[in-house]
């Protein structure tokens, strides 16, 4: 009965999921919000590259809060800043990205990433906002 159980529910879930991705393409179109939009992130399984360090702001004078894995780590982007000019394998770039992201065992929120390791294909990434001062 478990078994059967924990099926049906891995079931649900994944319709339940495919629905919200999928669900709403092309059935209706939403009233017009006169509301501000919410502010554009980049989310990605892997946003750090690996051995990426994260830090209190935007510089390598800041303090680093850890460092990715061999793998990368999981993330949301939440925005963009400009900071310290750095250069690192053949890129230079002063875009920091303030992010929020996992690592095996804890979560940081709004904590720095130099653009050069952050997988959003451009710096600044279309789309990402400026951070509020």
């Amino acid at each position: 009965m478990f078994k059967r159980n924990a099926r049906l529910t891995a079931a649900g879930l994944a319709v339940g999921t495919a629905f919200t991705l999928f669900g709403g393409a092309g059935a209706s179109q939403a009233a017009p919000s006169t509301s501000q939009p919410a502010p554009s992130t980049v989310q990605s399984s892997s946003i750090l590259q690996p051995n990426s360090n994260i830090r209190t702001g935007p510089g390598t004078s800041y303090r680093i809060l850890n460092t990715s894995g061999p793998e990368g780590a999981p993330g949301v982007v939440k925005c963009y800043g400009r900071g310290e000019r750095v250069t690192a394998g053949g890129y230079t770039t002063d875009v920091w990205y303030q992010v929020n992201v996992q690592f095996t065992g804890h979560s940081y929120y709004f904590v720095w990433a130099w653009g050069g390791n952050v997988n959003v294909g451009a710096d600044p990434a279309p789309g990402v906002e400026v951070c509020p001062s």
